[in-house]
């Protein structure tokens, strides 16, 4: 984890040089923060809490302002790392702590002025930083940085994408008449954790029956009688990064009022197959949406698809780029995305299927390994 830390600074710091001549880095904006320390770091309100980082270009070296709150949980993870200095703050006073000195926030602000009054320019995420100074918006390439996931980044997805599937798996052994939506998304929760997860990456999603037919359904109360098809939706944090995965859980004696099932699940493995088959670098996610949506349309089949049809997934459940037939954004050269076609047929059912896949310079190579269907 330290190398990952290691490796995304020297990113941030390689791709400024190329475009800038600057003295320092000022990071700000949560976002970015919650990149760098992706480890420790939790969605909303469990966020990281450091408020600032400055890189400093001449000597490579980094400072870290940690609130007292996070300064040792960001010691445990990151206090090895020889470039990094880790600077805990009060927010209303100087404090020693166990022979720590620990700064007020007054003298935090104070040091970082100080830093940026006698450096010539500097790069920011945040251009309250540098109100006075030559400053250069470096948000935009900090973005593209993410997008562009190093290989180890890939692997902690990849260790996240495992982890759910077999966590799936596992579950679908032990779902049998009387199981309620709850019971079996509590058994995801405590099987991913037996499997290595750090925690999930979003409420599980539990449908079965004619709850399926609800994109973000809650898990209820709801039994498993026997015969209805259970649609799961589930994803865990690993590290830093996520998963995101979604199946079909189905017997081969469905009631009748399932029929169809199969043929949609035929509908949308064609357009999972036919999409990740054109995705590439340097291409128009709009582009890849209205793939699946024209498939979809010759199959008549259109008007039950009624949300995007994927995402980016890294360090947050949602990253750019958005796949839909509104989005302008490009993929780019190690973009992680969900491709995740559904139906959903109000009051009877729904049936999606989400991949999780990988854009390197042979186009889109598939994460996911789960069996897109799993036989009750």
């Amino acid at each position: 984890m330290q190398t990952l830390f290691k490796l995304k600074i020297e990113k941030i710091m390689s791709e400024v040089r190329k475009s800038f001549d600057v003295d320092l880095i000022i990071l700000r904006s949560s976002d970015v923060l919650s990149y760098l320390f992706a480890e420790i770091y939790n969605p909303p309100p469990n966020e990281v809490s450091v408020t600032s980082v400055v890189i400093d270009m001449r000597t490579s070296s980094v400072t870290a302002y940690v609130s007292l709150l996070d300064y040792f949980r960001v010691r445990e993870y990151y206090g090895d790392i020889p470039m990094l200095n880790i600077v805990p703050f009060f927010s209303w006073s100087t404090t020693f702590l166990d022979n720590l000195n620990v700064i007020g926030s007054d003298e935090m602000k104070k040091n970082i002025e100080n830093l940026i009054d006698k450096a010539r320019a500097i790069a920011s995420d945040s251009l309250s930083a540098c109100e006075s100074r030559l400053c250069v918006n470096i948000k935009p390439l900090i973005n593209k940085i993410r997008r562009t996931k190093l290989d180890e980044e890939v692997s902690m997805i990849k260790n996240a994408i495992r982890i759910s599937e077999k966590a799936i798996e596992e579950v679908s052994t032990l779902i049998a008449s009387g199981i309620s939506e709850k019971d079996i998304a509590g058994k995801l929760i405590e099987l991913a954790l037996s499997f290595g997860a750090d925690g999930i990456a979003f409420t599980p999603i539990v449908a079965i029956g004619r709850n399926s037919a609800k994109p973000h359904h809650i898990p209820q109360a709801v039994k498993f009688s026997g015969r209805e098809p259970i649609l799961i939706d589930f994803g865990v944090r690993f590290k830093g990064y996520v998963s995101d995965v979604t199946r079909i859980l189905i017997r081969s004696n469905l009631s009748a009022e399932y029929e169809g099932v199969h043929e949609y699940i035929n509908s949308l493995n064609e357009v999972i197959d036919t999409v990740v088959k054109e995705l590439k670098s340097d291409i128009k996610a709009g582009f890849i949406d209205s793939i699946a949506r024209d498939l979809m349309k010759r199959k008549n089949i259109d008007t039950y698809f009624i949300h995007g049809l994927g995402h980016g997934i890294g360090v947050d459940i949602h990253e750019p780029p958005r796949i839909s037939s509104s989005s302008a954004d490009m993929l780019v050269l190690g973009d992680v995305v969900t491709i995740e076609p559904g139906i959903y047929i109000y009051n009877r059912f729904g049936v999606r299927i989400e991949e999780n896949v990988y854009i390197d310079s042979s186009g889109g190579k598939l994460l996911t390994t789960l069996p897109r269907v799993i036989q009750l």
